[in-house]
């Protein structure tokens, strides 16, 4: 028997198959139910947010939303870990549709409140908080169940093809609730979010993979996903470089963007909505290309993704329309897309099924968790800065990260041992 967590899996050990184009996989009907499922909850978490973020301004202001972005970020630090735990120790199957019910009654009571006027600013946070609880745990079973659907060849294809449709749903959620938000009212998008998630675990409940425990009978602690993690020196690296890359953008995107688009290009709601669907359209377009192009090294060229945002937000700091400002914003959706799809896709192929979901977890943990440190660390500094030299520091920044990351990566693996085999 191979060592489950120093060992790389058997599976990589197979002649690999020609990889099929990204849209054959939905041909299998596990990973065609999985996909149904995401797509689904997706589409009402693209409703019930721009609900939500309207109804945080009109509670509580800039504060408001300030604290409901707080509420949906701060968990991955209580959960994170715990979720990946979890995904190893359970039924990956069960824990999925138990996420997806948490997150059905959790926003069941806010329709309500909505319906009957009385939404207070608190219960956003509660709901905001309760909803990203329950990700914590839906996240690592669901990136752990991917490699049983389409086999560990095809993981960045499907990882491609479900990040892009994602996408693609959030833009046109978006627009549909803008335009649904002036004839109904706040409750509807929440019941709407409410029955998605209801679909999305009735659909996965049908699955045939994920049903039996992965680490049934064993021990499921994080110190085996971090002891996974160490050898694949690689793979580790391209965790915390995206974990400090995503700080810097995630924290100078949520305060600086809007700041820019308000103060310096005076426009409104509508322009930073445009810039939303620039960042949306770089995420799409690069889920198509990586759906069709498989890449070799992921780990290190994950890293080397965050590159990208040398000239997106370079342009940001010298934009002075806003189509330049949404051209940016095309070439920061297509490099965090490019890192994490990759990221994650590296984890599915190297890392073996028995601690799969801990490093998954982990991922997740600084993947989410960005959100808060991003909002704590970066975005105070341009409450007291004029927003594009800090874009332009966020732009040398991000890249001097990925590019030192990759290095080291290159030395380390070239000077280190290859992982035993069974």
């Amino acid at each position: 028997m191979s060592d489950p967590v120093l060992d790389v899996p058997r599976e990589r050990e197979l002649a690999r198959p020609d990889r099929p184009p990204s849209l054959r996989l939905l041909r299998r009907r596990d990973f065609r139910v999985l996909y149904c499922a995401v797509a689904a909850s997706e589409l009402g978490d693209a409703l019930h947010y721009i609900a939500l973020m309207w109804v945080a301004l009109e509670r509580g202001g800039a504060l408001g939303v300030v604290a409901v972005r707080l509420a949906d970020s701060v968990p991955a630090f209580f959960f994170g870990l715990h979720g990946g735990i979890a995904a190893d120790r359970f039924s990956r199957r069960r824990l999925m549709v138990a996420a997806d019910l948490a997150r059905c009654a959790a926003l069941v009571p806010v329709a309500a409140a909505g319906f009957a006027g009385a939404l207070p600013l608190w219960g956003l946070v509660a709901v905001a908080f309760a909803l990203e609880a329950a990700a914590s745990y839906f996240a690592p079973a669901y990136g752990a169940t991917i490699p049983a659907v389409v086999d560990r060849e095809n993981v960045q294809q499907a990882n491609a093809l479900v990040h892009a449709t994602m996408q693609a749903l959030s833009v046109g959620g978006w627009a549909l609730a803008a335009v649904l938000l002036a004839f109904l009212p706040i409750s509807t998008f929440f019941a709407v979010n409410a029955v998605s998630f209801l679909v999305s675990a009735a659909l996965i409940a049908r699955l045939r993979e994920g049903a039996p425990a992965a680490a049934e009978g064993g021990a499921a602690g994080w110190r085996e996903g971090l002891a996974a993690l160490r050898p694949r020196r690689a793979l580790s690296l391209a965790v915390a470089t995206f974990a400090v890359a995503m700080t810097i953008t995630t924290g100078s995107w949520i305060a600086g963007v809007p700041t820019l688009v308000r103060d310096t290009l005076h426009a409104g709601a509508g322009g930073f909505s445009v810039v939303m669907i620039g960042f949306a359209g770089g995420s799409i377009a690069v889920g198509a290309l990586l759906a069709r192009l498989p890449v070799h090294a992921k780990a290190r060229a994950s890293m080397l993704a965050w590159l990208a945002f040398l000239p997106a937000y370079g342009l940001i700091a010298a934009a002075g329309s806003l189509p330049l400002l949404v051209a940016a914003a095309v070439g920061t959706g297509a490099g965090e897309t490019l890192s994490y799809v990759l990221l994650s896709s590296a984890a599915q192929e190297e890392v073996p099924d028995a601690v799969l979901g801990r490093v998954l977890g982990v991922i997740s943990l600084v993947h989410r968790g960005a959100h808060a440190t991003g909002l704590l660390l970066v975005a105070p500094l341009y409450a007291v800065a004029a927003p594009r030299p800090l874009f332009a520091a966020a732009a040398c920044a991000t890249a001097a990260v990925g590019v030192a990351g990759a290095v080291a990566a290159a030395r380390l693996t070239r000077d280190a041992p290859a992982p035993r085999r069974s």
